[in-house]
């Protein structure tokens, strides 16, 4: 036969060699499908990136003066409607060609709003009435959806004629900005969780190529009777892969193009994606195009390497080769020479020094497994029945199983770091922004500060309010810098710091720092200095803890008669409060009473709210993780329920022979159990140790210390036990059928 008949032969046996080739056909298909939709969405993570930044790109404003343009008064503030973040942008054009911001073909007048499209929603769906009330103006337009940065955006452009704190910007678009170290380890951290979503498809992909391993070598052997050649036996081997590689294909993509059309309206993340982003780049594309059904071709001759096909039978080697150490551990080495010298995390090399790093210890994990696996079982001697049964079985080959439970431990050892790196960050920003123990704090200007407090006084429920107004004041410091001064009364004073016997007149700051008599100026909001001289000897103070004092850490305490005679009508005031009705919204309720204010007064309220952009990004990208890891896992499962269950049907003869000597089934599925249970446990353990010291490493990100999230590791171990549970059970009924006696007589 010719190399086109022997192909042409192979896929005739792929789809047309009876009910078991149909069912490997599906069970291929089906497997590699899922892995293909998986590379194809890792493939758009460039895309993704690039839209994402040209959107930024198109909404940031530039503050660069362009002749003849008149400027815009741009001024964004945050308000937050039920945990949900609000982004409103304050707008007043100074002339005819102010810039225009994108999304909107004409600036809103004062008192009108544009609303991007999820807040349009929001607030049509809004039945408490405490959101439309927030808006500073009637909503006149949508913002245009691809204007928007995310999906689930709430953005408005408010229209104002009050130019207070707003800057002059000239146009829209301008270039991205420096990239904080939060940002840096952020990405980093995404670019590591990407390659730990990704290593275990293609270890699935070569898993999946191997099934029908026993059924193919008897048709080999049927063939080389018939006078095939070893050549040809290869070719027609691999027409069989390339059948079940390019169905995968074709259904892989119709998934992601299924995901791809469904992407806008996921709300499982606040960071939401457009359609257009989930484009892959063709270079990606033709990769994976070529590198799946190279992959499974490969694969099949791999299982075939230690086979000898003659024309009356098959043959495999019995005494597999010592599986060699050395080469195994050359990831984990070379890793640890990446990422022991501190090149700095600030530095692109730095960045990828870690991630490349962090990538090869990952990478030892399916290099050590089999290795690892071999050396405990050949040792493992006695036991009951089902356990010798699986001990031997994986003595005579313990690379099947490892090779999938590999490719899960990857998994988990990316999980468990990523998910400590997160779940540490995620607290510390928290507690870093939620310094007020729970309380409300209002920040206003000094313009509309009484009004604004006033407000908030007639809210029902409010009370226990501390309320400091904050300058600058000159001092002893080598810096030659302004340091902090707060204006209180005593009460508020007595409440956030360890001073008692607090009397109007007073001032609280380190002795040495300032004395009586004391000249200095004070300089307000508006850059205005003012003649000061300390009236009384300064006491000393401590802070106490979660207290507006603390947030604000003054250096300078001083009562309203200590400054007589300063204005202080441009002191920026910091004010919380607490609620005492019990009502769930009573946050809103005071966010709506200042809502007049808009743009010169933002209320915060951090218990049981967002703490902060970053927590709230540290947050998301856990959640983004978490889903693609789970959903690998259950890639992995699919590919152990796989495997097990095509091990059964390999082993149909063997296991109704054991039946047949008086095996009981359930000593049979007690087997099966351990041959599962054994690599996972080794597995787990493992990928424990490496995702930790992964973590451990990975906190250079972000200067802070090693937070291990036991809880997230308990429950990625405890799924995947599971998981190796479920599989087993799942194959009681082929075993049952299997074991039956009269199955001797045709297997």
């Amino acid at each position: 036969m010719t190399g086109r008949e022997d192909l042409m032969l192979g896929f005739r046996l792929a789809v047309g060699g009876g009910r078991g080739s149909i069912v490997r056909l599906l069970l291929s298909t089906v497997g590699i499908g899922l892995a293909v939709a998986v590379l194809l969405i890792g493939a758009s993570a460039g895309t993704v990136k690039e839209n994402r930044d040209q959107r930024t790109y198109a909404a940031s404003p530039r503050y660069g003066q362009i002749p003849g343009i008149a400027p815009l008064n741009y001024h964004a503030t945050t308000t937050d409607f039920r945990g949900q973040a609000i982004s409103l942008v304050h707008l007043q054009a100074t002339g005819p060609n102010s810039p225009i911001p994108p999304g909107v073909d004409r600036l809103p007048a004062p008192g009108e709003v544009f609303l991007s499209p999820k807040l349009d929603e929001l607030v049509a769906a809004d039945t408490s009435g405490l959101l439309r009330p927030r808006l500073p103006g009637k909503p006149v337009g949508i913002i245009d959806a691809e204007a928007v940065l995310n999906p689930n955006d709430l953005v408005v452009y408010a229209g104002t004629g009050n130019p207070r704190n707003g800057v002059a910007i000239y146009a829209f678009g301008a270039p991205p900005g420096y990239e904080t170290p939060f940002e840096r380890g952020l990405l980093s951290l995404l670019l590591l969780g990407l390659f730990v979503l990704l290593t275990p498809v293609f270890i699935f992909v070569g898993t999946v190529s191997r099934l029908g391993g026993a059924a193919r070598d008897r048709r080999l052997a049927a063939l080389r009777l018939a006078g095939s050649s070893l050549a040809q036996l290869r070719r027609i081997t691999a027409a069989e892969s390339l059948v079940g590689a390019a169905a995968g294909l074709v259904v892989g993509t119709a998934l992601f193009l299924l995901f791809r059309g469904t992407a806008a309206n996921l709300q499982v993340f606040r960071f939401g994606l457009y359609p257009d982003d989930l484009t892959p780049s063709w270079p990606l594309v033709v990769l994976i195009v070529l590198a799946v059904p190279a992959l499974t071709v490969a694969a099949a001759w791999a299982s075939q390497r230690h086979l000898v096909v003659e024309p009356l039978g098959v043959v495999r080697e019995t005494a597999q080769p010592k599986r060699r150490l050395w080469w195994r551990l050359l990831p984990v080495v070379i890793g640890i020479l990446l990422i022991a010298p501190d090149f700095g995390v600030a530095s692109e090399l730095g960045r990828w020094a870690l991630i490349g790093g962090a990538a090869l210890l990952m990478v030892g994990i399916p290099a050590l497994l089999p290795w690892l696996l071999e050396r405990v079982v050949s040792r493992i001697k006695g036991g009951p029945p089902s356990f010798q049964l699986a001990i031997r079985r994986m003595q005579s080959d313990s690379g099947t199983p490892s090779r999938v439970v590999a490719g899960l431990c990857v998994v988990l050892a990316g999980a468990i770091a990523l998910q400590s790196l997160l779940a540490g960050q995620a607290a510390m920003e928290a507690d870093r922004h939620d310094d007020t123990g729970g309380r409300i704090t209002v920040y206003a200007d000094g313009s509309v500060a009484d009004r604004a407090i006033a407000a908030v006084r007639t809210v029902p429920g409010a009370a226990d309010f501390q309320v400091l107004r904050s300058l600058f004041v000159e001092g002893k410091r080598q810096d030659g810098m302004l340091v902090l001064i707060a204006v209180a009364d005593c009460a508020t004073i007595e409440a956030t710091t360890t001073a008692t016997g607090c009397r109007d007149g007073d001032v609280f700051a380190d002795p040495s720092f300032l004395h009586i008599g004391q000249s200095a100026k004070i300089t307000d909001n508006d850059k205005r200095e003012q003649p000061w001289t300390v009236p009384v000897t300064p006491r000393p103070f401590e802070v106490k803890p979660s207290s507006v004092t603390e947030t604000l850490a003054p250096q300078v305490l001083a009562t309203p008669a200590a400054v007589a005679g300063v204005d202080l009508a441009s002191a920026l005031v910091t004010a919380t409060l607490r609620g005492t009705t019990g009502n769930p919204d009573f946050v809103e309720l005071v966010r709506n009473s200042v809502a007049p204010y808009s743009g010169q007064v933002t209320v915060a309220a951090y218990k049981g709210e967002r703490a902060s952009t970053e927590a709230l990004m540290f947050d998301d990208a856990r959640d983004i993780l978490l889903g693609g890891a789970l959903f690998v896992l259950l890639l992995a499962g699919v590919s152990l329920l796989v495997l097990a269950q095509e091990q059964v049907r390999e082993r149909r003869r063997a296991l109704g022979a054991l039946s047949a000597t008086g095996v009981p089934v359930r000593v049979i599925v007690r087997s099966l159990l351990w041959q599962n249970g054994i690599p996972l446990l080794l597995g787990i353990v493992l990928a424990t140790a490496t995702g930790i010291a992964v973590a451990a490493l990975g906190k250079r990100l972000f200067w802070d210390g090693l937070y291990v999230d036991w809880s997230a590791v308990a429950l990625l171990a405890a799924a995947a036990v599971v998981m190796v549970l479920l599989v087993t059970a799942s194959t009681v009924p082929s075993v049952r059928s299997a074991a039956k006696t009269e199955n001797l007589r045709t297997e």
